[in-house]
């Protein structure tokens, strides 16, 4: 059954794929908020924070700490140009080296790798609701002057004290988490959060080459696919039909 799922997810991936040029994907507000946000953040002189909370590349979040790393290079890509430095935070050492790396191919791409440091990702003491995280993040938005807090991936309630410090010293908001708890405070913080899978397709939105829109196209389709089919098998289980 997985491997059929796969195989359907693949077939989608290439059709769309090929059809990248007429496919219309659905509007997702935060990331025109995000495109909008980086260029104000950049040319008013101020840096790119961004946190990946506990996501973990050894644990059940590993596709949320790579999908929080492509986003974290998508706005590094952005902001990297500006007069100071994109920061990461994290709470995970393992995945440390990926954000390091994230963060090295985006200065490498704008030509400005002598720019880049291995400590502008910070490690911060381990933990699914890290405070001292959500410390560390708080104070990197004050004094690195960071007039944005990208906020992606795993975070408990702690991800509130992080927008707190964001919202009370005037700086931009953009918050996602994997986590339920977290999720409503970023609902609640923000105008524009990234809303649960949304996470997964940054890359057909900051950076839409055919391959990117047709996983996209393809997530769209699984999805409602799947709903259908539950449906379906509701409406099954109402009769008293068994398969």
């Amino acid at each position: 059954m997985i491997y059929a799922i796969l195989m359907i997810a693949l077939l989608l991936t290439v059709v769309s794929a090929v059809r990248a040029r007429t496919i219309t994907l659905r509007a997702v507000p935060a990331y025109r908020a995000l495109q909008e946000t980086i260029g104000a953040t950049v040319e008013s002189g101020r840096s790119v924070h961004v946190s990946l909370g506990s996501s973990a590349l050894l644990d059940e979040s590993a596709l949320t700490a790579v999908a929080s790393a492509e986003l974290l290079y998508q706005a590094a890509a952005r902001a990297s140009g500006g007069d100071l430095p994109v920061t990461a935070s994290l709470s995970d050492p393992v995945t440390l080296s990926l954000a390091q790396d994230r963060l090295r191919r985006a200065y490498l791409l704008r030509n400005r790798l002598d720019a880049f440091k291995p400590t502008l990702a910070r490690w911060y003491p381990s933990g699914t609701s890290s405070l001292a995280l959500a410390a560390g993040a708080g104070a990197t938005l004050l004094d690195e002057e960071s007039g944005l807090a990208l906020l992606c991936g795993r975070f408990g309630a702690e991800l509130a004290l992080i927008a707190e410090t964001a919202i009370r010293y005037d700086r931009s908001l953009l918050p996602h988490s994997s986590q339920i708890e977290g999720q409503a405070v970023a609902y609640a913080a923000s105008a524009t959060p990234l809303l649960a899978e949304e996470l997964f397709v940054s890359a057909a939105y900051l950076e839409p080459t055919p391959l990117h829109i047709g996983g996209a196209a393809a997530q769209d389709a699984l999805r409602y696919l799947v709903v259908i089919a539950l449906i379906l098998l509701a409406a099954l289980a109402f009769i008293g039909v068994s398969l």
